[in-house]
C-alpha cells in the first residue's frame, strides 16, 4: 500500500510562483514537483555538498524517494488536483447531469482528500457535488461544500476540519453555504520600485503575490523507497538530507522574488502518513506531479485511449550558486 508522508508549508510573507515564465505580474498557487526538487538540490549545494551526488540516483528507475507537487491545504484538509478527465469521478448518469452545469464544474481545480479516497475506492461522487448556486441549498444540508469561489471542493464532514479563520462563518444562519465566499488564498499585484545607481531615477513595476489565510498554505508528499540510503560521499541518509534541506529552505525561501521576503515558510508539525490502495494493472493512474514520459513509455503513455492529460510549457529562471541566474529554454 503506497504511503505519502505529507509536509505542510505556511508562508507568512506570501509567495510568488511564476505562471508564464518571466512575467512578474502573475503568480500561481501550485508548486510543481520538479521546481521543488530543484530547490532541494540548490539547498543541498548551499550546505557545501555535491549536488550531482545528491541527484545521481534519481536518474535511475528506483530513486530513494518520490515527490508530489505542492497543493493547497486549509487547516486539516488537504486538497489534490482535479483529474483531467472529470467524468471518471461520476457515474455515466451522474456525469450527464454534471455536464448541464457547464463551466461551473470546469472551474473546480482541487478536491479534498476525503473525496480522493472515495474516488480511488471506485465510489461515484454524484451526490457529493456542491450545489451550483448557494441559493440552491436553502437548508444548508448539501453533502458537498464549495470553497474559494468554487475552486475547492470538499465534503460536509471535512468542513469541520477547516481553520477557525474560515469557520467564523459558522455564526451565520447558513455557515456551509457561506464557505463558498471564503478565501484560502488571495492573489494580488504588489507595486515595487527600482532605483538607478547612477541617476537615482526610479522605475515602478508590479509583482504578483499569493497570500494565504491563517493556518493555510501548501503541502507536498514524499513517498519513501530507500530512506536510509546514504547520499554518495557522505554519511547522511536521504531522509536526513531532506530534513536539512527543508530547514535551510525555510529561510532562503521558495519561488521568485525571495529578496523581497516572498517564499519563506514555516514547516508544520509532523503529519500522519497518507495511505492509498495499491495501483491495479490496466487502471489509469492519478498523477500528483508533472510527467515527462521516457522513451520506453512512448507512444503508449500518450496514445492510449484511456489516457487523459494536458500539455504544459515550462519557462522561467534556472538558479545556480556557481553562475548567474539564467533564463530557461521553454520546454
Amino acid at each position: 500500500m503506497p504511503e505519502l508522508h505529507p509536509y505542510h508549508l505556511s508562508f507568512p510573507g506570501g509567495l510568488h510562483l511564476g505562471t508564464r515564465g518571466v512575467n512578474l505580474e502573475e503568480a500561481g498557487v501550485q508548486l510543481p514537483a520538479d521546481t521543488l526538487f530543484s530547490a532541494l538540490v540548490v539547498a543541498w549545494q548551499l550546505q557545501g555538498q555535491d549536488p550531482a551526488a545528491f541527484a545521481a540516483p534519481f536518474s535511475d528507475s528506483d530513486p530513494p524517494f518520490l515527490l508530489t507537487s505542492a497543493f493547497p491545504f486549509a487547516g486539516r484538509v488537504r486538497f489534490y488536483p482535479m483529474p483531467v478527465d472529470r467524468s471518471r469521478l461520476f457515474s455515466p448518469q451522474g456525469w450527464k447531469k454534471v455536464q448541464e452545469r457547464g463551466k461551473a464544474v470546469k472551474r473546480i481545480r482541487y478536491l479534498s482528500e476525503g473525496l480522493v479516497g472515495k474516488a480511488l475506492a471506485g465510489e461515484p461522487l454524484d451526490d457529493l457535488l456542491f450545489p451550483q448556486r448557494a441559493e440552491d441549498d436553502p437548508q444548508d444540508q448539501a453533502p458537498g461544500v464549495a470553497l474559494q469561489g468554487g475552486l475547492l471542493w470538499l465534503t460536509r464532514e471535512e468542513a469541520a476540519l477547516l481553520p477557525e479563520s474560515l469557520r467564523r462563518e459558522k455564526r451565520r444562519l447558513h455557515p456551509l453555504r457561506s464557505l463558498r465566499y471564503m478565501a484560502v488564498w488571495k492573489e494580488a499585484r504588489v507595486p515595487r520600485v527600482t532605483v538607478d545607481r547612477i541617476s537615482s531615477a526610479s522605475n515602478i513595476f508590479h509583482a504578483g503575490r499569493v497570500r494565504f489565510a491563517p493556518d493555510c498554505g501548501l503541502w507536498f508528499g514524499v513517498h519513501w523507497r530507500t530512506p536510509d540510503a546514504l547520499v554518495s560521499s557522505t554519511n547522511l541518509s536521504y531522509r536526513d538530507a531532506l530534513v536539512r534541506s527543508l530547514a535551510l529552505l525555510q529561510d532562503s525561501g521558495l519561488g521568485g522574488e525571495r529578496t523581497a521576503g516572498y517564499g519563506q515558510f514555516t514547516l508544520g508539525d509532523e503529519q500522519a502518513a497518507i495511505r492509498f490502495a495499491d495501483p491495479a494493472p490496466g487502471v489509469p493512474a492519478w498523477l500528483l506531479s508533472r510527467y515527462l514520459p521516457g522513451k520506453a513509455d512512448l507512444p503508449d503513455a500518450l496514445a492510449n485511449e484511456a489516457a487523459a492529460y494536458e500539455l504544459v510549457t515550462v519557462r522561467g529562471w534556472a538558479q545556480s550558486n556557481e553562475v548567474a541566474d539564467q533564463r530557461r529554454k521553454a520546454l
